[in-house]
C-alpha cells in the first residue's frame, strides 16, 4: 500500500492530515481490496487443484503411451541350457552368452562358435639395441586406409615405434617394443577385430635395414571375423558380438564351442508395463477425489468440488475403462482369468486392481491375445489414451482451463494496478481538501484573534470612561 504522508501537519488546525488522509484512503481500498483478493484466491486455489489432475493424467499418458508400444506386452529372458547338435568342437555351454530384448522369436537356437573374431597383430625379428636405421618412408595400411610414416635418419628402433604411433593411433594402431633374448623387437597391433582391419606395412623409401626389418615382420594373430552357425545357418561378423541374426538377441562370442540358446516369454516382466498403468490409473482417480472432495467435519471445500469440468472428466475415464473391461471379458479376459478389475466392496472406488498371480498365467497361455488386446492402434491403451488426450496437451481442455484461470490471476494484477492509481488520485484530492480546510480554518483563527483583540481594546476604553 503506498504512503500518503506529505510532510504537511496541520499549521493551521493542528490535524494530523497525513494520517487523516491515510486512513481515509484505506476504508476506500478496503472493500475493492478484499474483492480482488477473493477473486486472485479463488483463481489460485483451482490452479493448485488443476495442476493436481493435470500432472496425474500426464502421467497415465506417459503410461498408456508404454503399453501401447506393440512389444510393451512382449517380454523375454534367456538362457543357456547345455550343449547343440553342431558339428565340429565338442559342447561348451560358456562358447557363448546371450542378452535379449522385447519381442524376440520364442525359441530355441543351437548355436556353433567355429571362430572368434580377432585383431591383426605382427612382430618383428630380433634387433640389437642401439641399431640404427637410413633415412626413408614407411606406408601403413589399415583396412582401406593408408598413412605415411617418415623415418629419420639415424632413428632407433624405438623412434620407428614412436613414428608409427603418432601416425596411426587415430585409426586404432599400436606399436611396442618387445625384448627378448634375441634383441628389441617391433610389435604392431591393431585393435580393431575383423579381416576388414587388416594391417599392412610397406617400404616406400629406404636402405637395406630398413627394407629388412619390415620384412621380418611375421603374423602373430590373423584379423580374421568371427564365424558361427546359427541353426545350421552360417553368421560371420567383424566382431565378437552378433545382434542382427535374430531379431532382438544378442549372442556374445567366447571361444570355439556349442550351446543351445532358450528364449522364453517372461509374464512377469510384460507384467511391469501393466502394473505401471494401473498405478497411473488410480493416481489420476485418486487426484480427482483430492481436489473435488468436500471436508463436512469442517465443512471445508477442496479446490474444485462440485466442478463441472472435472466430474465430467472422472465419470468418461470410468465409462471408457468400464466399457474396456467388459471388451476383454468378452474375448476371455474377465477379472478372474486376467487378474484385472476394478476394486470391489466395501472400497469401491472405480479403482483398479491387479493379481500379479493370474495375470502371469493368463500371459503364459495366451500372451499373444493379450497383446492384442492392450497395445497397438486398436488396443485399450489407444482408445484410452484417446479420453485422457481430451484433457491434457497442446489442445486439452485443461490446458485452455489453465490458460483461462492464469488470464484470471493476470486480470486481478492489471486491476490492482488501476485500483492504485484510482487510490492515489483520491488521496491527492483528499490532501488538496484537508489543506484548503487548514488554510479556512489558519484565516478563521487569525479573524477570531483579531476580533478578540477589539473587543479586549473597546472593553478597556469603555471603563476609562
Amino acid at each position: 500500500m503506498a504512503d500518503y504522508s506529505f510532510g504537511y501537519g496541520g499549521i493551521g488546525s493542528g490535524l494530523d492530515i497525513s494520517s487523516i488522509v491515510s486512513q481515509l484512503v484505506a476504508a476506500d481500498r478496503a472493500p475493492q481490496d478484499a474483492r480482488l483478493n477473493k477473486l486472485e484466491a479463488a483463481a489460485k486455489f483451482k490452479l493448485s487443484g488443476l495442476g493436481s489432475i493435470t500432472s496425474a493424467f500426464d502421467g497415465l499418458k506417459t503410461a498408456l503411451d508404454a503399453l501401447q508400444k506393440a512389444d510393451a506386452l512382449g517380454a523375454r529372458s534367456v538362457r543357456t541350457v547345455g550343449s547343440g547338435t553342431g558339428s565340429g568342437a565338442g559342447a561348451d555351454a560358456q562358447a557363448v552368452t546371450a542378452t535379449v530384448g522385447k519381442g524376440t522369436p520364442v525359441g530355441r537356437y543351437e548355436i556353433e562358435v567355429l571362430s572368434l573374431a580377432s585383431a591383426h597383430k605382427l612382430v618383428g625379428g630380433g634387433v640389437a639395441v642401439g641399431t640404427t636405421f637410413g633415412a626413408g618412408q614407411l606406408r601403413l595400411g589399415i583396412g582401406a586406409d593408408f598413412v605415411d610414416i617418415e623415418v629419420k635418419a639415424g632413428a632407433t628402433l624405438a623412434d620407428i615405434r614412436s613414428a608409427i604411433n603418432a601416425a596411426a593411433a587415430s585409426h586404432g594402431v599400436q606399436a611396442a617394443l618387445l625384448t627378448s633374448d634375441e634383441g628389441q623387437h617391433l610389435s604392431i597391433a591393431g585393435s580393431k577385430t575383423g579381416a576388414a582391419n587388416a594391417i599392412s606395412i610397406t617400404v616406400a623409401e629406404g636402405d637395406g635395414e630398413l627394407h629388412s626389418l619390415i620384412s621380418g615382420l611375421e603374423e602373430r594373430a590373423p584379423a580374421a571375423d568371427a564365424e558361427v552357425l546359427i541353426d545350421g545357418l552360417r553368421t560371420t561378423a567383424d566382431g565378437n558380438s552378433i545382434a542382427d541374426a535374430v531379431p532382438g538377441l544378442t549372442l556374445k562370442l567366447q571361444k570355439s564351442g556349442t550351446a543351445t540358446i532358450e528364449v522364453n516369454a517372461d509374464p512377469a516382466g510384460s507384467r511391469a508395463a501393466v502394473e505401471g498403468f494401473v498405478k497411473a490409473y488410480n493416481a489420476a482417480l485418486k487426484a480427482i477425489k483430492d481436489v473435488t472432495g468436500y471436508n463436512a467435519e469442517t465443512r471445508t471445500p477442496s479446490a474444485l468440488t462440485g466442478d463441472a469440468q472435472v466430474r465430467g472428466a472422472a465419470a468418461q475415464l470410468r465409462d471408457a475403462m468400464g466399457g474396456m473391461l467388459a471388451e476383454l471379458a468378452g474375448q476371455g479376459f474377465d477379472g478372474r482369468t486376467l487378474g484385472l478389475q476394478t476394486r470391489g466392496f466395501p472400497n469401491a472406488d472405480g479403482s483398479l486392481v491387479l493379481d500379479a498371480a493370474k495375470f502371469d498365467a493368463a500371459m503364459a497361455d495366451n500372451a499373444a491375445g493379450i497383446a492384442a488386446a492392450f497395445t497397438g492402434e486398436n488396443g485399450l491403451a489407444a482408445r484410452l489414451k484417446t479420453v485422457v488426450g481430451g484433457y491434457v496437451g497442446s489442445d486439452g481442455a485443461f490446458t485452455a482451463r489453465k490458460g483461462s484461470l492464469d488470464d484470471q490471476v493476470k486480470d486481478v494484477a492489471k486491476r490492482r494496478e488501476a485500483l492504485e492509481a484510482r487510490m492515489d488520485a483520491v488521496a491527492r484530492r483528499y490532501q488538496a481538501q484537508f489543506v484548503a480546510l487548514d488554510s479556512l480554518m489558519a484565516q478563521m483563527s487569525t479573524t477570531s484573534n483579531y476580533l478578540g483583540q477589539q473587543l479586549s481594546m473597546l472593553s478597556a476604553q469603555a471603563k476609562a470612561k
